[in-house]
């Protein structure tokens, strides 16, 4: 177990990237509470072991206004910055870096490119700008949108080199949050008009990841809704046979009994003192040794929230399997993230675990299967259990001076004798408050 990023301050939501063409070169990024304010990025190029520093310079330029030295002004023109995806190009010469900037109501959603591996990325400024994926103004009004507060992108590339680019897109106060998607297919110089994906009664779709099929080019968006008529939570998913610039009607193919809801003072349903964490929502992940995409979520099952999967041959998204809980646990499982290993078909899971204190504390654990989820083996990842409310991020309106919150999402992959993986744990306190949280990363032998 390694601590990445190796500051003061607190970093969360840690997506993690291999290079295709060198498994010793990967990229993890969160959301930096440093002078910069923006998305943080590291790299590493001996799997893992060492990283690139945090301080002072591991962000993204050309997105905030500022540095994390107050006398050098920054490169962008945002107050802030978040929301971290990260990808590399088919043959591994360029990585990618998704983040959306927010000054007051002007949001804009960007991309930046690394050439070498993630040590530099696009400057900033006039001379060296970022793509622009797609812009919110005003009141929210967007290129191909009515809403108001987009959230939550992600990105994947494809094995033709086409990036995909989902995020939902929140309308004030109506609940109204349809998904929408840009595509380039141009190496990231440019993205076409954003595409509306809905669930039909659109109420609050969210959590949109796209995954492919490189041997046909479909790709398989799936997400999650809020079913209007107090119908409940279900998850959706979408195909597009050319490379995002339709996509079909999409097919509920799971539904939530109890989702977890993690979200202070809104909502959270799991027992002991509140922080905000990731809820519910879909990981999904294609084998391509079987042709299935699975779908990994948690719910609340018997007092516990639990990791379920399910799974559907590409050749008819119609027909899923019942979903069935992974490794049932005596403690609550709050997250999951899922890859796969595309040689021999392994699934991996990564998931917070509440099963080694007595459901009252955090660790990391690592969930793998060998024989498309028939059995289940788990490893604890972290050596030393924490309590995700007593940490979090800088808040100098809250009375205890942070506010808990651990992110929104994790990051796994999986190569072919390990799987890596990057969290949000706690660091060393500086000064009065508990607010270093740090990125972490583990390399696993399954």
């Amino acid at each position: 177990m390694v601590n990445v990023s190796r500051d003061t301050t607190a970093q969360n939501e840690t997506p993690l990237a291999v290079n295709p063409a060198n498994p010793s070169n990967m990229i993890t990024g969160n959301n930096d509470w440093n002078y910069n304010d923006g998305c943080g990025v590291n790299a590493t190029f001996d799997g893992g072991k060492t990283w690139t520093p945090t301080l002072p310079s591991g962000f993204i330029p050309g997105i905030t206004a500022f540095t994390n030295d107050p006398s050098v002004p920054g490169t962008g023109t945002y107050d802030f910055a978040g929301d971290p995806a990260v990808a590399f190009s088919p043959d591994g010469s360029t990585a990618y870096f998704t983040c959306f900037g927010y000054k007051g109501k002007n949001v804009a959603l960007w991309l930046s490119r690394s050439t070498d591996g993630g040590r530099t990325w696009t400057a900033g400024g006039p001379d060296h700008p970022l793509t622009l994926v797609s812009a919110f103004q005003g009141e929210g009004k967007a290129r191909g949108s009515n809403g108001q507060f987009p959230d939550h992108e992600s990105i994947t590339v494809a094995n033709d080199g086409t990036i995909y680019v989902p995020w939902a897109h929140f309308t004030g106060f109506s609940g109204h949050s349809p998904i929408f998607i840009a595509v380039s297919r141009d190496g990231g110089n440019s993205f076409a008009l954003p595409v509306k994906v809905s669930s039909g009664s659109v109420r609050s779709d969210q959590d949109a990841r796209v995954v492919v099929d490189n041997a046909t080019g479909y790709a398989y968006l799936t997400f999650d809704n809020s079913v209007q008529g107090g119908k409940g939570t279900a998850m959706f998913v979408s195909v597009s046979t050319d490379h995002g610039a339709t996509w079909s009607n999409s097919f509920k193919f799971a539904t939530f009994q109890n989702p977890v809801c993690l979200y202070p003072p809104y909502c959270f349903n799991i027992s002991g003192s509140q922080f905000r964490a990731p809820g519910s929502y879909p990981a999904p992940a294609f084998d391509p040794t079987t042709g299935r995409l699975y779908v990994a979520y948690t719910d609340i099952v018997n007092g516990k929230a639990q990791i379920l999967l399910t799974y559907a041959n590409v050749s008819d998204i119609t027909n899923w399997s019942t979903p069935a809980i992974v490794a049932p646990a005596s403690g609550d499982r709050i997250n999951v993230e899922l890859s796969v290993e595309p040689r021999s078909g392994r699934l991996d899971l990564m998931t917070n675990d509440r099963s080694y204190t007595g459901n009252t504390l955090f660790d990391v654990s690592y969930i793998t299967s060998a024989d498309g989820g028939s059995t289940w083996s788990t490893t604890r990842v972290t050596k030393t259990s924490w309590d995700p409310s007593a940490f979090g991020v800088p808040c100098p309106g809250c009375a205890s001076g942070f506010r808990p919150f651990i992110g929104d999402y994790d990051g796994i992959i999986s190569l072919p004798g390990s799987a890596a993986m990057t969290w949000t744990g706690p660091g060393k306190t500086f000064g009065t408050y508990p607010t270093n949280l740090e990125v972490f990363f583990a390399s696993v032998t399954p």
